[in-house]
């Protein structure tokens, strides 16, 4: 889309429309993590279209297409509350979204229909103003540091994962995550020792455990991982157990890191509160959208803590330039498929550009190639 040279100001645009689409974007091989495998990647893509030709664009996702097909209704259900509002007042509509799904439940679908209208309107707001979103929000910098996470599954045997490492140190990768949680501890350890002699000393290591252990479980396996300089390790216990994993935190010199299932700012002011954690990763689409995802950033500063963010590159990375506590962008090209262009990436970092909003568009073409009709 061309973008006129003159801007209109705030209250001059008004959102006139709102539109859904499901895609489904199979994945070449099935992803595998200790929790399900995920075959493909459903999708509601959502557009806000305005009255001064602008729109703005967003998505959101659920693993499996009837549950996909519940959140498109919910995004049409609150997208008549969006019609004739300013974009530009996105606190403003989000109160009003938060105030009218309080009947039906304040997590789970309606939060990710709320992210949905309320990303596409930052990325609306940004190309009327002519402005990058991370710079509307305050721009602290304009590059973020970017860690492979499209790979090293569970079902990779040894070979295979040193293989993909060993990739994506070529690809310019300074850090990538992988994923444990096997039934054999051992098979664990020895998959994680594989990977970290193929990257060496200097590339940062995550690991991801899924929510697949107890307490006891995730303090054992923490302390064997700790001799493999880890930057943190995620989500060794279920999420809702935030005593258990405050309790995992205190026993173990590596950083523990969750936040990507909680919800909203109160969410996290719970575990922040608990100490649960000390690198929390809260998720665009759980938090509600970029409104409520910035404020749960700033109370994380406020407890001295770092934020990375989880998933959504392409928009997160806006919010993790804005944000003086955040650290590494999870690099997850799941909808590479459907983009115009994919975001930069290259040295080990996510480069944001001076194109407005969040300098993204999708690619019509593939867009029908993977719509359900």
């Amino acid at each position: 889309m061309t973008h006129d040279t003159t801007a209109p100001t705030t209250g001059q645009a008004k959102i006139t429309n709102v539109q859904t689409r499901i895609l489904s974007i199979p994945f070449e091989r099935p992803l595998v993590t200790a929790s399900f495998p995920i075959p493909a990647i459903d999708t509601v893509i959502v557009e806000v279209e305005s009255d001064v030709g602008e729109r703005g664009i967003s998505w959101i996702f659920a693993f499996g297409r009837k549950r996909v097909g519940v959140l498109k209704a919910m995004v049409e259900d609150l997208a008549d509350l969006a019609r004739g509002e300013d974009p530009f007042m996105t606190e403003q509509l989000w109160q009003k979204m938060w105030q009218a799904v309080g009947f039906v439940g304040r997590q789970g679908i309606t939060t990710l229909a709320m992210s949905a209208i309320d990303t596409a309107c930052w990325d609306l707001a940004g190309k009327i103003a002519r402005l990058p979103v991370y710079k509307l929000l305050g721009g602290h910098r304009a590059t973020v540091e970017a860690y492979a996470s499209q790979g090293l599954w569970l079902d990779r045997d040894r070979d295979e994962l040193a293989h993909e490492a060993e990739e994506y140190v070529q690809q310019g990768f300074k850090g990538m995550k992988m994923r444990v949680g096997l039934p054999d501890e051992d098979e664990d350890i020895a998959r994680v020792q594989t990977v970290r002699e193929v990257i060496g000393p200097d590339t940062a290591l995550m690991v991801d455990a899924n929510q697949a252990w107890d307490v006891k479980q995730a303090i054992r396996m923490g302390r064997r991982l700790e001799e493999f300089d880890l930057i943190w390790l995620e989500e060794p216990v279920p999420f809702e157990d935030i005593a258990g994993s405050a309790e995992v935190t205190a026993a173990l010199d590596v950083a523990v890191c969750t936040g990507e299932n909680n919800y909203l700012k109160l969410d996290f002011a719970h575990l922040l509160k608990a100490r649960a954690a000390d690198i929390m990763m809260p998720d665009l689409m759980r938090m509600g959208g970029v409104t409520e995802m910035l404020k749960t950033a700033h109370l994380c500063e406020s407890f001295q803590t770092l934020v990375t963010p989880h998933l959504f590159m392409e928009v997160s990375s806006h919010l993790a330039a804005a944000c003086p506590n955040a650290i590494w962008q999870e690099y997850q090209p799941w909808w590479n498929p459907i983009l115009a262009e994919p975001v930069s990436f290259h040295d080990g970092a996510i480069h944001l550009t001076e194109l407005p909003g969040f300098g993204i568009e999708f690619d019509e073409s593939a867009v029908n190639k993977y719509e359900l009709k």
